[in-house]
């Protein structure tokens, strides 16, 4: 009976363990997600602040435009992200070069057996056991071996990729060459915006105040019926159209403020006042520029859109001879140096060379496919690159056109300005021998203002589109400045760029030379060397 119950327990005992150890081997293979606390994320956002608002002028500092551009090249983060992009590809780089070296392995492991490895051996022609069973090797072998080989077609493959990652980090390159002018341009436009309004915004609110006294008081005069209905409604329109462009013209320039700030990754709100010495740039399209034929060729020449299409167009052309390269055969050089530890050896040590040929047979049936797939993506880049050259074509006769539209706009509000001051004056002079109604007075000076108001927008339009039309050529001296130096010495370096009349300096059209010092930035970018400042922590 004992028996009969052990027979039955055994194996229940036996389910009932593998289940418990199953169990406990799914319960260690679970991963639970680990959920970044309040307290990490605190910390991290004090760190982000510390880093991105790191070298702060003093509170009311007076920025110049000089150094308003050298702060955006020196510490905006969209740049410092670019040329962070460049190194990153720049050290993908090397590490695929690595691949291109022959693989060392060294291997080494110990093997033993419950049982001996044994066996006997039968005689074929007479169906007679030669002998007993027999053994040569060792219940328990220790081996280590060291392997040196090198594939012909892995290392064709590998030779390949590293050319297209170096054409990947031009392109990264030329990513930040543009991204350069683009700040500087930006740069530009906010601090104009800011300067020619600086006066004006002094004196909005008071006005503001008026303006809404003045519709006030006309709605006064039109429940006492002093004046006609019609001119009543007439003035309060004038005031309320006036009061909301006022308002819109205000948001676009404080907005420009922000903009600023920002881009000179300063903290938003930051207290800072600009300086007004600055000389504008002009640029007189008759006799300044060559014809429109020469500067769309310009632009097809040195727009760094058009030069990362040719680099991508490379990339493309490398992938058709990698099709092409994965259906023939390759060649494996090996050699090595081989211990075992088994008694039964005659030598424990022993080196080994050799070759061996390999070749996926099924690359001959997919492979002409893939080099058609590849000659399409060689086709593509060239329509690709084509329609990006028609739309910089285009940005070119737009950015003339704009710069035409842009003096047009700025001579007939700096004579609107005039003609409102003038009117103003005259309301102004009348209301002291009470000529004038107070009304109009109101008005009249609520158009001077807002006169004046469009007058700065319209400069800082006017130097905006002589900057756009830098870009849309491919003229970027920007490229010159060196964010790596100090903040004054970048200052000055900015202050030779501004002094140069445009598309004067041939090193701000593409420059191969000066591509290869920021590919020797990007190799000698090193995140542990205290001599070169991280791009995350720059001062």
């Amino acid at each position: 009976m004992d028996k009969l119950l052990l027979k039955r327990v055994k194996p229940s005992l036996l389910n009932l363990t593998l289940a418990i150890g199953v169990t406990f081997m799914v319960s260690a293979c679970s991963t639970t997600p680990n959920i970044i606390s309040r307290e990490d994320a605190v910390l991290r956002s004090l760190q982000d602040y510390e880093a991105m608002f790191s070298d702060l002028p003093a509170i009311g500092h007076t920025i110049s435009l000089e150094e308003a551009i050298a702060r955006a090249i020196k510490y905006n983060l969209d740049n410092r992200l670019k040329l962070m992009e460049t190194v990153v590809a720049q050290q993908r780089l090397d590490l695929l070069d690595m691949n291109k070296l022959p693989s060392l392995a060294a291997n080494a492991g110990y093997t033993v057996r419950s049982r001996r490895q044994a066996s006997s051996s039968l005689n074929l022609g007479t169906g007679v056991p030669n002998f007993g069973a027999s053994t040569s090797q060792d219940k328990g072998i220790f081996s280590a071996d060291l392997q040196l080989s090198w594939d012909t077609l892995d290392f064709g493959i590998a030779y390949l990729n590293s050319k297209q990652a170096g054409d990947e980090v031009l392109i990264a390159a030329e990513r930040q060459r543009k991204m350069v002018q683009n700040i500087i341009r930006d740069v530009q436009y906010a601090y104009w915006r800011m300067l020619g309004a600086r006066g004006l915004l002094e004196s909005l609110t008071p006005l503001m105040d008026e303006i809404r006294q003045g519709i006030n008081d006309s709605y006064a005069a039109q429940q006492a019926k002093l004046l006609p209905l019609e001119e009543c409604l007439d003035y309060q329109r004038a005031m309320l159209d006036i009061q909301r462009q006022m308002h819109g013209l205000q948001r676009d320039i404080n907005d420009s403020r922000i903009e600023l700030t920002a881009l000179m990754g300063l903290p938003p709100g930051f207290d800072y006042s600009i300086s007004d010495s600055i000389k504008p740039k002009t640029l007189d399209l008759e006799n300044d520029l060559p014809g429109v034929d020469e500067l769309r060729k310009m632009a097809l020449t040195n727009r760094p859109e058009l030069i990362e299409e040719d680099y991508k167009k490379r990339i493309a052309l490398l992938e058709v001879k990698k099709a092409r390269l994965r259906m023939i055969p390759g060649i494996e050089l090996f050699t090595g140096y081989n211990y075992n530890d088994n008694s039964f050896l005659l030598h424990d040590t022993w080196a080994s060379s050799g070759y061996r040929l390999t070749w996926d047979l099924l690359r001959l049936v997919s492979g002409p496919r893939a080099i058609k797939h590849a000659k399409s993506t060689v086709e593509l880049a060239d329509i690709r690159r084509m329609a990006t050259g028609m739309a910089v074509v285009t940005q070119v006769d737009v950015a003339l056109h704009r710069i035409k539209q842009a003096s047009a706009d700025y001579d007939i509000s700096r004579e609107m300005s005039r003609v409102d001051n003038s009117l103003y004056e005259q309301y102004a002079n009348r209301a002291k021998f009470n000529q004038q109604d107070h009304l109009s007075v109101v008005e009249a000076k609520a158009r001077k203002l807002l006169s004046n108001m469009r007058q700065a927008v319209a400069y800082a339009d006017w130097q905006s589109s002589i900057s756009q039309l830098e870009i849309s050529v491919g003229y970027q001296p920007g490229v010159l400045l060196d964010h790596t130096v100090g903040l004054e010495e970048l200052i000055s370096q900015v202050s030779d760029h501004i002094a140069e009349p445009s598309l004067t300096n041939t090193e701000g059209f593409y420059n191969a030379g000066r591509t290869a010092e920021n590919l020797d930035y990007a190799r000698g970018y090193e995140r542990g060397n205290e001599e070169v400042k991280a791009l995350s922590r720059i001062k």
